[in-house]
């Protein structure tokens, strides 16, 4: 693999750690995943649509879903980062 790509995985995992952690500190764990994948989901799609019009692509696959479903409004906007400057 790339450095790059290693590096991605790697933010990605500590990321996707971090959020789960600081929902199981809420004691309210389900209410703010449900909530957290929902933004998440919705945002994808968002900043899909509105891509259209500005050049902006992020695909959906299973990472990608699977990074906004886990972190919520700032894994998509860890996603555009990453699309900016890494592809």
């Amino acid at each position: 693999m790339e450095n790059g790509k290693v590096f991605l995985v790697a933010l990605f995992g500590i990321y996707a750690l971090l959020i789960i952690i600081s929902m199981i500190k809420s004691k309210r764990f389900f209410i703010v995943l449900l909530s957290t994948v929902l933004q998440g989901i919705c945002a994808l799609f968002a900043v899909n649509f509105i891509g259209n019009f500005i050049s902006v692509h992020i695909p959906i696959n299973i990472y990608t879903l699977g990074l906004s479903s886990v972190g919520g409004l700032s894994g998509v906007i860890t996603l555009l980062l990453c699309d900016c400057f890494f592809i």
